[in-house]
């Protein structure tokens, strides 16, 4: 992925979900180039009239250790939350970018509803707690 890919990506992400303060992310190139154009464009901002309102934006990058490949278990796993459900509903489809952003966003729900602690089998107990908490999407 270029970088220019990628800044278009985090921009849609930060669209759809607001703001974050951090970024974990490993040391592909892709992703030191990003944060130099960010940290760039960041400081052009700082001396500018835009200044007030850019100043709760900022995002902080943090590098996984190279070479630590224990430390890419956590989201490797999310990035497995997603693909296997993909591989269930599309098996060998070719989809239109359509069908494809459709279906995307139908397992992004999946995934944000996913239980983050027990479930309890009483009824009467609340409900447990999920990533869409967290989002402020929509709850079921």
């Amino acid at each position: 992925m270029s970088t220019k890919c990628f800044l278009l990506s985090l921009r849609r992400f930060l669209a759809r979900r607001g703001n974050c303060k951090v970024i974990y992310s490993d040391y592909a190139r892709t992703f030191k180039a990003a944060e130099r154009e960010l940290a760039y464009f960041a400081n052009i901002l700082k001396d500018s009239e835009f200044q007030n309102f850019v100043a709760d934006k900022v995002i902080y990058w943090k590098f996984i250790v190279e070479r630590a490949l224990w430390w890419v278990e956590f989201y490797e796993r999310l990035v497995k939350n997603i693909k296997d459900p993909l591989r269930k509903i599309l098996g060998r489809a070719l989809l239109t970018f359509e069908e494809l952003s459709t279906i995307l966003s139908e397992v992004e729900v999946i995934v944000n509803h996913r239980p983050l602690t027990y479930v309890e089998n009483d009824p009467g107990e609340s409900e447990p707690l999920t990533p869409a908490h967290f989002l402020g999407v929509g709850l079921w």
